[in-house]
């Protein structure tokens, strides 16, 4: 039997993630805006009005600093809210309120609806000075052009890259300066989890992603928990299992999951539901056989950690480091 760990959750809001532009994201750094002495948040005047090409290669002029934002698409709301400028309304508000980094952060946010399909009469009632959208909104352009400017971003990029997403927003907002203090504070923060975690150098890791304790999903390259976790610059250098024989990034049966020889099992769920996943799982052979569960190194993470954002980065961060160490 495993002993799952339920990670202490702690909040940071400190960092932000967005993209959006054809550039490249190690390229696409933007310039810092100038600071007004009375205020942190304060533009200057002139940096406005300020043209952005966005993701389909739109040049959209943006007149002032955007005060009414309306986010389309899940990952938005954590960014601006680490950018501590939350929007006036967005989609999906009610699953992203109950994260653990954004409960209470949203409070004053309107609901848009199923980022698949936003209410457009909703939209038009907020009366948004700006539309952020990504290419999964195509069929909707023409209706929202004519309600505010938008701006489109491509989503793999956006989640693929958190630096690159919080620079493109914050570019768009005017808050390059408090983006680059969130990303060297962060990384700061990666370093020295790096450091710390050289006590387990060579012991293997793997990320699962499981709803029910009936089918799985291991992640791997291109998912950011799993950049996070493995990449030796940009996360904490963990070395990830590679004995696992099936697709990774896909849900899988029980079966598909018994090549795993991880000596660390993060398994990612609702934790709100832990005594139900876990009762399934404790009840499976394959599980039991696993290597981790036999030395009693499963450790429960919520599904907070897997939007892509800055603050599920440093949700993930914290809790890696707090169980490996």
């Amino acid at each position: 039997m495993s002993k799952v760990n339920v990670l202490p959750i702690l909040i940071i809001v400190l960092a932000g993630i967005l993209t959006g532009c054809n550039e490249n994201p190690a390229e696409n750094k933007g310039s810092v805006a100038n600071v007004g002495s009375t205020s942190e948040v304060q533009i200057n005047a002139a940096d406005w009005p300020r043209t952005f090409k966005d993701g389909l290669g739109k040049e959209i002029v943006i007149e002032a600093k955007p005060k009414n934002i309306a986010a389309l698409w899940y990952f938005y709301p954590e960014i601006l809210v680490a950018l501590e400028e939350p929007p006036a309304s967005s989609t999906d508000k009610e699953y992203l309120s109950s994260l653990t980094y954004l409960k209470g952060k949203l409070d004053s946010t309107e609901e848009l609806g199923d980022k698949m399909s936003p209410s457009i009469e909703k939209i038009i009632s907020m009366n948004p000075d700006l539309i952020i959208a990504t290419e999964n909104h195509e069929d909707q352009y023409e209706a929202l052009e004519k309600i505010a400017p938008v701006i489109t971003l491509q989503t793999k990029a956006i989640y693929e890259d958190w630096q690159y997403g919080l620079r493109t927003v914050a570019e768009i907002i005017g808050r390059e300066d408090k983006a680059e203090k969130v990303i060297d504070e962060m990384m700061n923060e990666i370093t020295t989890g790096r450091e710390t975690l050289k006590s387990i150098a060579g012991e293997t890791v793997a990320l699962i992603v499981s709803w029910d304790g009936k089918t799985f999903n291991v992640l791997g390259e291109g998912n950011p928990v799993y950049t996070l976790a493995s990449d030796p610059e940009k996360g904490l250098g963990l070395t990830p299992d590679q004995t696992f024989t099936g697709n990774n990034n896909e849900f899988a049966s029980f079966e598909g999951i018994s090549t795993i020889e991880a000596d660390h099992i993060f398994l990612i769920g609702d934790i709100t539901k832990k005594e139900a996943l876990m009762n399934n799982l404790e009840q499976s052979q394959v599980w039991n056989s696993l290597n981790a569960v036999k030395k009693d190194n499963v450790y429960l993470m919520d599904t907070s950690a897997i939007t892509g954002g800055p603050l599920a980065t440093e949700y993930a961060l914290r809790n890696m480091i707090n169980s490996l160490r």
